[in-house]
């Protein structure tokens, strides 16, 4: 060991090293394995800060195994320090961290069978709100500012996120990284049963209300009475200033045209024929005001020229209907 140099200072700045190495490697604009190698550098960093928990706080000689050789896992110190953390501090705030930590720790031990990028929005997640807590687990416990020295901007850096939270909520991926989002999903459950508020991931602020009264979100999730629960959508602000984004905003409709329910319709029942049957059986979909909204070129007076939307429902009622309908007038 170098004269002069603790073994709390040699841990804490070998760890700060593998966190910016994380972060550079997060950040850089083309590069394969991205997550992966993101997350062995972090959890790497995290291990050493929390060796220096250990040796300062617990005792110098808690961080090696029996053998007095060899140092503790990431996974043995890591329950080390959120025991002591609790003990001392008489709350369980740093079960969040552990928890984090834990789901990171899983991941880097089995990415080979979690690489599809998929996860890529779940690890973001995890991998951002790590690097956060890192920077007030030093400042807490160490008086360590990471940003002070380097001036550095911790995750992320760039331009956009790196995925589109909206698709990705509104995406079904398949059962290949269920177990895992599984998991995430809950740790989030088990720490709001406990009465603990702090978050294990990075997010989006999601405000909760009813819509009309909803205010700037980046998201806004819509609960509806229909089967079709959640509704996404983004939010935005009015404003006069010329070189604000521009968007283009569309009528809270349902997503099928008249065309696209006859398409949809055929695709699942391919023997359909838009007779007199099909006709009478619309009749029936565009009576329900659950299937079919109306938009009115004059929404105020609600009449004259309209255009007809539908819902998923929709499909499957107007086949029913269809079905029943052409029955009855074969029986005849």
């Amino acid at each position: 060991m170098a004269r002069g140099k603790s073994v709390t200072k040699l841990l804490l700045d070998s760890s700060r090293a593998a966190l910016f190495a994380g972060i550079e490697i997060h950040n850089k604009p083309h590069i394969a394995f991205r997550y992966p190698t993101a997350t062995i550098l972090v959890i790497n960093a995290w291990e050493l800060a929390l060796k220096a928990y250990v040796y300062k706080f617990i005792g110098k000689k808690q961080i090696y195994e029996k053998d007095g050789v060899h140092t503790k896992s990431f996974s043995k110190v890591l329950i080390l320090t959120r025991d002591h953390i609790n003990e001392q501090e008489k709350n369980k705030k740093f079960q969040a961290v552990y928890d984090n930590l834990n789901l990171l720790n899983e991941y880097r031990n089995s990415n080979v069978h979690f690489i599809e990028g998929a996860l890529d929005p779940v690890i973001f997640m995890l991998i951002s709100k790590a690097v956060l807590n890192y920077d007030v687990f030093l400042k807490k416990y160490f008086k360590k500012d990471i940003t002070k020295d380097d001036n550095l901007i911790i995750l992320p850096v760039g331009m956009k996120l790196p995925f589109d939270p909206i698709d990705y909520l509104k995406q079904d991926y398949g059962n290949a990284h269920n177990d895992f989002v599984n998991c995430v999903v809950q740790s989030i459950r088990e720490l709001n049963k406990e009465g603990i508020q702090e978050s294990i991931v990075v997010g989006f602020d999601v405000y909760a209300d009813r819509v009309r009264d909803s205010k700037n979100a980046d998201i806004i999730a819509a609960l509806e009475s229909s089967s079709d629960a959640v509704r996404l959508r983004r939010s935005i602000r009015i404003t006069d200033d010329p070189k604000a984004p521009v968007f283009r905003v569309e009528p809270d409709l349902p997503p099928l045209r008249y065309s696209d329910l006859k398409e949809k319709a055929k695709e699942r029942k391919p023997s359909i024929k838009y007779n007199s049957v099909f006709n009478a059986a619309m009749k029936t979909v565009k009576a329900n005001p659950k299937l079919c909204k109306p938009n009115y070129l004059d929404p105020h007076k609600k009449t004259g020229q309209k255009k007809d939307f539908f819902t998923l429902e929709a499909i499957d009622v107007l086949i029913e209907e269809y079905e029943r309908l052409d029955q009855m007038q074969s029986i005849k």
